[in-house]
């Protein structure tokens, strides 16, 4: 139905384009939100191991554990208001608690505001603050902060909108490294939509910032 409409060949040419970018970014979605399900439980459940009693977090002991300076206490207490648990569930409260330990070199929180603020989860969406968080964590090669570089890069979060696919394989061969094997899947479609000149300048630029 959609393709009878481009009856010329210059507007099927432009409808195959038009198809190809929503399909790029529906794989970017896909892509961004499989990896990251379940990241924030397990930290709750570590918030317990280190704050909590017979299973729950106490939140009046890593309250003022957090407000005497413990950036783990910090971080724990943004995560319980993340994810609802032991607190009601306060997006813009979490984000305060993550930039404060982030802001202090702690790097789950870093990551996590890397993802805040790309997705506006509790804040406006903010690519350039979530691209600057993502590149704090990934210097200390958190491997889904690497990833989200990658996504960051393929989903066009420049001022104009464009994959960037040279950074975009970069970033997610770097995560592979790191031990992020979902990066690998983003490889794998990119080199099915880059050519082989641009696949192997990724690949020299990837050398270069190896050494």
């Amino acid at each position: 139905m959609y393709l009878s409409v481009c009856s010329k060949y210059s507007q099927l040419k432009a409808c195959l384009i038009s198809q190809r970018t929503v399909f790029s970014r529906i794989a970017f979605l896909l892509a961004i939100f499989f990896p990251l399900s379940g990241i924030c439980d397990e930290d709750y459940d570590r918030c317990v191991s280190s704050f909590g009693s017979d299973g729950i977090l106490l939140i009046d002991v890593i309250e003022s554990l957090a407000d005497n300076g413990n950036i783990d206490a910090e971080y724990c207490m943004a995560v319980a208001y993340h994810e609802g648990k032991s607190v009601l569930r306060d997006q813009t409260e979490a984000v305060k608690w993550y930039l404060r330990a982030g802001q202090r070199g702690h790097l789950e929180a870093q990551y996590w505001l890397c993802i805040i603020y790309l997705e506006g989860i509790g804040v406006e969406g903010n690519a350039l603050e979530s691209l600057y968080w993502c590149r704090r964590a990934a210097k200390k090669k958190h491997p889904k902060a690497l990833y989200a570089l990658g996504q960051l890069y393929y989903g066009g979060y420049d001022r104009n909108m464009n994959t960037n696919y040279l950074n975009a394989y970069v970033w997610f061969s770097r995560a592979v490294v790191a031990g992020e094997d979902s990066a690998q899947d983003m490889i794998r479609l990119l080199e099915k939509q880059m050519t082989d000149l641009q696949v192997l300048e990724a690949k020299k630029m990837l050398e270069r910032n190896s050494r």
